[in-house]
């Protein structure tokens, strides 16, 4: 199940005092993005009451499972697309493939080490970083693109 900020900032109201419900978004919204500038600094975040902490982390990327790079294969698409080239079919196993696979040997995620978790079935548990044009992922990978020393910042796991 997943909870959104209403959910929080209800049971925060049920048991504590009352706070403008828009003072409250505005502080966990401030606070969530000074925790992603401070794992994007290459620093881990203790979380507290034995949850361990999440940081950034350097992935060996596996070579028997490819991923897809979409966005360059989406633009790869359009220009076959554009130049009347007939992309490839399933079905016929006719036309032009258009997806390409990361050749690079790491990648970088957020990562929430569970190792020294103290929480009862932690394994059910997980940290999900946002998406998006304006999400903390997205934020991760203009950083990689832009800074090309950022990936000295991460540590490997």
């Amino acid at each position: 199940m997943e909870y959104t900020i209403t959910d929080i900032y209800k049971d925060y109201v049920k048991n504590n005092e009352k706070i403008d419900k828009k003072a409250f978004i505005d502080v966990c919204s401030d606070f969530n993005m000074l925790v992603i500038e401070h794992l994007l600094e290459g620093k881990a975040l203790k979380l507290g009451h034995n949850l361990s902490y999440i940081q950034v982390v350097k992935m060996v990327r596996d070579p028997r499972s490819p991923r897809v790079d979409w966005l360059e294969s989406n633009k790869y698409k359009q220009e076959l697309l554009d130049s009347a080239i007939q992309i490839y079919d399933k079905e016929t196993g006719e036309g032009q493939k258009w997806q390409i696979y990361y050749t690079d040997e790491h990648y970088f995620k957020y990562y929430w080490n569970k190792g020294k978790c103290r929480v009862p079935n932690k394994s059910v548990y997980r940290f999900t970083a946002t998406r998006g044009l304006k999400g903390n992922k997205e934020k991760l990978t203009r950083l990689l693109r832009s800074d090309e020393l950022a990936y000295l910042r991460f540590k490997k796991h």
